[in-house]
């Protein structure tokens, strides 16, 4: 119990150390800014002359004392040297100039490139066992704007549900310097069959810096539910760009299939219980929250264990019940899934009879392994409609076998 209470409070010192970086950070954003945010090149306007000497400010408005380390990542990184690797205010410092120089290639790809000019401090609270950090990040951002040819397309794929149809849509934009004469985005999509399905724009010309919605819609019911990737193929003037992206159609869900209809009472008792992942990718992190409910009062909880689902497939979660302290009677198991962290079902109620032992071993092997159903009849009370149903048949049976023999009676002279 006391090692308990230490871990106990280490945490919640841990968490109290956690909120006063937050705020000591929060302070720091606020405190500091980066003046201006980026640079931004033309790569054609620059001639011959590709060595550029740039700066920024690093601005202490709250007169903040601190020391960061200044560095470069992204891919313009190689082509940009800075004159220091650190920066150091005084509490009466109100701003430092960072110096910087960039070294283009003679070409550059169509396009933005870009580095960021990253400056940074850690902040730290506590020590050993309890010490918690944290980074401020500021950022400036240098950009390339490389030279586009003579015919150059850019594309960006959207979806749009519209209830039974599912639009397409490829957002096109002639870039270059002169006109297209043509230009075509055909679909590549797969559905939940795994049928492949090829799906064309209507072909128009794109002017010069013109930009233009390409589109068409597909049946929603091909794909039900799932995550689908779409590969859309914009030609144009005997050349193509491709862009892929995955279709979300629904949610993901996860059914409840099979749980035990019986149970021991007094004893503890393993169950089964069977997901069906109905999302066609993989589920993380899947559990099932477990309310036990005597005459609508909970008197029990249990959370299962957690697993990963494959797309589409069932997996069998067994583990034990403990119902030592439960007495023979009807229970109600309300049943909720979770997965991902954040997703949370419906919740589903089975049925469950606990028994004495002795009536337990009696039931039939049929009984013992057949699912608790989520309708709310229990297995006692199917057995009944089993019974009512044979009796009814037998009375059928012999009202037609007595109208038959009456009438042959009938019919004798």
């Amino acid at each position: 119990m006391a090692k308990k209470n230490t871990c106990q409070k280490k945490m919640h010192r841990k968490v109290f150390l956690w909120i006063i970086v937050l705020f000591f950070s929060l302070q720091l954003v606020l405190a500091l800014g980066i003046r201006p945010a980026k640079t931004t090149i033309i790569f054609d306007e620059l001639g011959e002359d590709r060595d550029l000497e740039e700066k920024f400010w690093v601005v202490n408005n709250d007169h903040h004392e601190f020391t960061a380390r200044i560095t470069v990542e992204g891919e313009l990184a190689e082509f940009i040297t800075i004159n220091r690797d650190e920066i150091t205010f005084r509490a009466d410092d109100e701003a430092e100039d960072v110096d910087f120089e960039i070294h283009l290639p003679e070409t550059m790809p169509p396009g933005e490139s870009s580095a960021n000019i990253i400056v940074s401090e850690d902040v730290a609270v506590g020590e050993g066992e309890t010490l918690v950090s944290s980074r401020l990040v500021l950022k400036h951002k240098v950009i390339v704007i490389g030279p586009y040819p003579d015919k150059y397309l850019t594309a960006k794929l959207n979806f749009f549900d519209q209830g039974k149809e599912i639009r397409l849509v490829s957002e096109v934009e002639n870039r270059g310097k002169l006109d297209i004469g043509e230009v075509q985005t055909k679909f590549y999509v797969n559905d939940k069959q795994q049928k492949q399905h090829v799906l064309e724009t209507e072909t128009t010309p794109l002017g010069k810096k013109e930009n233009k919605l390409l589109a068409t819609t597909i049946e929603r019911e091909v794909f039900e539910r799932g995550e689908f990737e779409v590969a859309a193929i914009t030609t144009y003037d005997d050349q193509q760009v491709e862009i892929v992206k995955s279709l979300i159609v629904g949610q993901p869900g996860i059914d409840i299939t099979y749980f035990n209809q019986f149970f021991v009472a007094y004893k503890i008792n393993q169950y089964s219980l069977d997901l069906l992942n109905q999302w066609n990718k993989d589920l993380r992190n899947v559990f099932v929250d477990v309310e036990v409910k005597k005459d609508a009062q909970k008197i029990d909880t249990f959370r299962t264990k957690s697993i990963d689902l494959e797309g589409l497939t069932t997996e069998r979660i067994s583990d034990y019940f403990n119902a030592k302290d439960k007495a023979p009677g009807k229970y109600d198991f309300e049943m909720v899934v979770n997965f991902w962290n954040q997703y949370r079902m419906e919740e589903k109620r089975f049925p469950v009879e606990l028994l004495p032992e002795d009536e337990f071993e009696a039931l039939p092997a049929p009984a013992l392994t057949g699912a608790a159903t989520a309708s709310g009849i229990s297995g006692s009370v199917l057995a009944l409609l089993i019974v009512f149903s044979c009796i009814l048949l037998g009375i059928i049976l012999f009202l037609l076998w007595r109208t038959k023999k009456k009438g042959a009676a009938g019919a004798a002279p």
